[in-house]
């Protein structure tokens, strides 16, 4: 019988857009019938096996009526004749019980790569005579080893239903860590193109247009099975559909192994498209939400087992096939050198090998700020999944194209340090949750190069600790975006939190690092922190902050030779872009012994103003983390305004490791200012150096500029008959002190002096006639600090005003006590004095003259222990506040 009239055209004409938008309405109608018809499930079982029963009646009788397979005369043993000459592993089929199927394998290669009219009968020979027709693919892709049974009329571009198997077999050439792999296992429900052929899809497109699957959605539901096991899948083509010259066809399928779920298929549309259609497509196009920032989903104490040296690397050919050998160190570097395994687990070689270089990496790259990785294939026009796929139309597999990307992620994954003995672990998708597999393009032997996207959206372990992570992926071809795989997923089987660790421990001790010393592994290393103060903040914290790659200012984190941040190794109580109290981290700072702060300084301990830094910068990096230069729209500028610490212990060049715990404990926005209150504590070796409360605020340049200074501040004015009693010389000196002021033992040199002069000494003046001193300095736009604090935003860290101030102090010690022992030096801040400081405005290159004064409150001779309180003064504007600070000789 003639199949029946196609239905009318829907619109004018062929185009795809509309094509498609029709097609997206009739998938929602096909899938209500679909449940209706799923809720007489026992109907549907009844009509099945009276099918069934038809079937083997017609095997016994005219083999050559409509869609009944004719027995195939290319079977020896059992075996098919190669059509491929490509798969020379083909290993026979295990035996199965004698049952009656629809097709075996050897008629579904007949189906794929010979005559559909051998298997189907003389009503589908014109088919034959087509350019092309649907097909399954060649060998080695043809993975239905048996049609169990076929459900719908031929012919009829209506419903229907087949059942098929997959065998897996021992040694088969896909095994991936001993598994069947996920794209070999989703794409075994090929017959999908099978049972649209025998629908009569032919008959309709005349081998003018081609198959090309448009979207899915992929869930699995359990582990992939090992070799022995056979896969059933039930497949459902639920309606076709018409618009123009573009046919549409919606499907689903169940899978099943040993009885348990295995995989399920929902909403699955193809289509079949000339090649002027195909050439017409525009490939995935992104909505601005989903290019836009976005929070991602990780343990707030999410760090990479393994150590990144770089915030972006890339890997040769070369270094590819390291890693295929499962040579970590010949890909990755010298940090997997001391890994303690035997033979590691690489990527899978031979046909699927699928990556051939990275093109990009980096654990804090991407939108949601959590890792992002490219990878590259050079396309030959005569690779074995071309060729395969199909015969007669040339096109990479869809399902290949997943595991291309699936491969990449796994190199991202590796790197982190998820890596393992070879046979311990194999990686898989999280069963549970749904991939969706949105198909706008194709990779042709003409294609010469796809690249490969990955996104991290959502990385850990779970309540197993099974490690695992999600991502968007998508994939390019010669350029243009042509696959969307959202929330594909992949965790590493066989794998746990507390033996990764305990890898990477050792591979730390065998390369001479005491297991309990050492930096402990970065959730954001040192090159991350540099891209944030002096490069691009996407790079430190990701897609988000791309708006302050050009154009816009963020604030940042000091520069070198001011950085004094090397990583951060804990988050807690708090997720990346919500700006409110509560989050912690801590932070590490590497003390070089012959830093250059240490000569400097002269004191032979790290000097206040460093230690300062080392307390507060991490504040600075946890602000920008809580995403606090995204609140307004216009570009804010971050200064400390106080705080009140006490210094504990000094560190000294062997402190090796300094650790800041920071927490931020409450955050007010009003008039566009963010103020923020920090609780910070520095500790070396477990002791706690320095502790305190320190208050900072986010300021658009108008408000900086309108700064009225310390309100209240009450400035000591000696008499003129205090100044003129002021002791003119100190130490044989004039009382300018300049440039002997640095020859004082105990002072700084130039770099950290932050004083030019010292205008006024009065040993008996100030508040509490204890003593008065004041210096000046003329402000310097050249000056180093401007150019390290900070990069766009020049501004005198407050810090190094304090740092002025305490050498003031020091310069009125040194005269209180000339007599010095050999060796004497300066603890300063001293040990125990709880001071404060207030900010209230800013030292910028265009100001003049910095005037510091100091009130001594405070002279212990015994202890020699001088106390003072202060301000530090621009061009007459008081801006800093200084009370109860101390420095003491030793």
């Amino acid at each position: 019988p003639a199949p029946p009239a196609a239905p009318a055209p829907a619109g004018d004409g062929p185009e795809y857009l509309k094509a498609f938008s029709a097609a997206n309405a009739a998938k929602a109608r096909a899938h209500d019938i679909f449940l209706r018809l799923s809720n007489n499930f026992t109907a549907m079982q009844s009509r099945n096996i009276a099918f069934q029963a038809e079937l083997a009646r017609a095997s016994e009788g005219d083999t050559m009526r409509l869609g009944v397979p004719v027995p195939h005369d290319t079977i020896r043993n059992g075996v098919p004749v190669p059509y491929d000459t490509m798969r020379h592993d083909v290993l026979p089929a295990p035996a199965q019980p004698a049952r009656e199927v629809f097709m075996d394998r050897a008629q579904c290669m007949e189906f794929a790569v010979g005559s559909i009219a051998k298997v189907l009968g003389p009503a589908f020979a014109e088919a034959d005579t087509y350019p092309t027709r649907v097909r399954l693919p060649g060998e080695p892709l043809m993975l239905v080893d048996r049609i169990i049974s076929v459900k719908g009329e031929a012919g009829s571009l209506k419903s229907g239903n087949v059942v098929t198997e997959h065998d897996i077999l021992p040694g088969a050439w896909y095994l991936d860590c001993g598994r069947i792999p996920t794209c070999i296992a989703v794409e075994a429900g090929q017959a999908d193109l099978f049972l649209c052929g025998y629908l009569g899809i032919d008959s309709r497109t005349r081998g003018l247009a081609m198959y090309r699957l448009l979207d899915a959605e992929v869930t699995v539901h359990r582990g992939m099975p090992l070799p022995g096991r056979a896969i059933t899948y039930d497949i459902n083509i639920e309606r076709f559909a018409r618009n123009g010259d573009i046919w549409l066809f919606f499907f689903n399928y169940e899978s099943w192994v040993d009885g348990e779920p295995l995989i399920s298929m929902k909403n699955g549309c193809a289509g079949f498209f000339t090649p002027e259609e195909l050439a017409k497509g525009k490939g995935v196009v992104l909505t601005a939400e989903e290019m836009a920032p976005a929070p991602g989903k990780a343990p707030t104490d999410w760090a990479p087992p393994a150590p990144f040296a770089a915030g972006k690397e890339s890997y040769t050919d070369a270094q590819m096939g390291a890693l295929r050998r499962g040579d970590y160190a010949g890909c990755f570097g010298p940090a997997f050198a001391g890994l303690p395994l035997a033979k590691p687990v690489g990527l899978p070689s031979g046909r699927m090998k699928l990556v051939d270089r990275i093109l990009e990496l980096s654990p804090r790259g991407g939108r949601y700020g959590l890792g992002m990785v490219q990878g590259e294939m050079d396309v030959h026009p005569d690779a074995w999944h071309l060729l395969c796929h199909f015969t007669d139309d040339h096109v990479m597999p869809g399902t290949l194209m997943y595991e291309c990307c699936l491969h990449t992620f796994r190199v991202l994954l590796m790197r982190l340090g998820w890596v393992a003995e070879e046979g311990s672990c194999w990686y898989e998708p999280v069963p549970g949750v749904t991939s969706r597999l949105e198909c706008r393009g194709q990779v042709l032997p003409s294609t010469k190069k796809a690249m490969y996207e990955i996104v991290v959206k959502e990385i850990g372990y779970r309540e197993d600790g099974t490690p695992y992570a999600i991502a968007d992926a998508f994939m390019y071809a010669d350029g243009r975006r042509i696959i969307h795989i959202h929330n594909m997923s992949v965790r590493m089987g066989g794998g746990r939190k507390d033996a990764i660790e305990a890898l990477w421990k050792k591979a730390r001790t065998s390369a001479g690092v005491p297991a309990d010393s050492g930096p402990r592994p970065a959730i954001f290393d040192n090159a991350s922190i540099t891209a944030f103060a002096v490069g691009k903040p996407s790079e430190a914290f990701g897609d988000r902050y791309k708006i302050f790659d050009e154009g816009r200012v963020i604030a940042r984190l000091p520069g070198e030779p001011y950085k004094f941040l090397d990583r951060v190794v804990k988050i807690e109580n708090c997720r990346q872009w919500e700006l409110k109290a509560g989050g912690y981290i801590e932070a590490e700072y590497d003390v070089p012994p012959g830093e250059w702060y240490f000569k400097s300084g002269a004191q032979g301990s790290m000097p206040f103003a460093v230690l300062l830094e080392v307390a507060l910068q991490p504040c600075g990096w946890l602000a920008a983390y809580l995403g606090s230069a995204l609140t307004s729209p216009s570009d804010l500028s971050f200064r400390n305004l106080g705080g009140t610490a006490t210094q504990y212990a000094e560190v000294m060049p062997d402190a090796g490791i300094l650790v800041t715990r920071v927490k931020i404990t409450k955050v007010s926005q009003s008039g566009g200012m963010i103020i923020q209150d920090y609780d910070m504590e520095v500790l070396c070796k477990g002791r706690t150096v320095y502790k305190g409360v320190t208050q900072f605020g986010f300021f658009s340049k108008k408000a900086l500029s309108e700064q009225l200074g310390v309100r209240g501040a009450a400035r000591y004015t000696p008499s003129a008959a205090e100044l003129a009693d002021a002791e003119q010389t100190v130490r044989g000196h004039h009382a300018a002190w300049c440039p002997p002021l640095m020859r004082l033992p105990g002072l700084p040199d130039e770099k950290l002096l932050m004083l030019d002069s010292v205008e006024t000494w009065l040993p008996s003046g100030g508040p509490a006639g204890l003593g008065f001193i004041r210096g000046l300095k003329k402000v310097d736009p050249a000056e180093w600090f401007f150019k390290a604090h900070f990069y766009q935003d020049p501004v005198c860290p407050g810090s190094l005003g304090l740092e002025s101030f305490i050498n003031l102090m020091k310069a009125a010690a040194l005269q209180k006590w000339p007599d010095l022992p050999a060796g004497a030096r300066f603890e300063s801040m001293a040990l125990g004095a709880k001071h404060t400081w207030i900010y209230r405005g800013q030292i910028v290159p265009k100001n003049d003259t910095v005037t510091v004064e100091a009130y001594i409150t405070g002279a212990d001779d015994a202890s020699r222990t001088l106390k003072a309180d202060g301000f530090l003064v621009v061009d007459g504007l008081v801006i800093y506040q200084m009370k109860d600070f101390a420095v003491k000789l030793v």
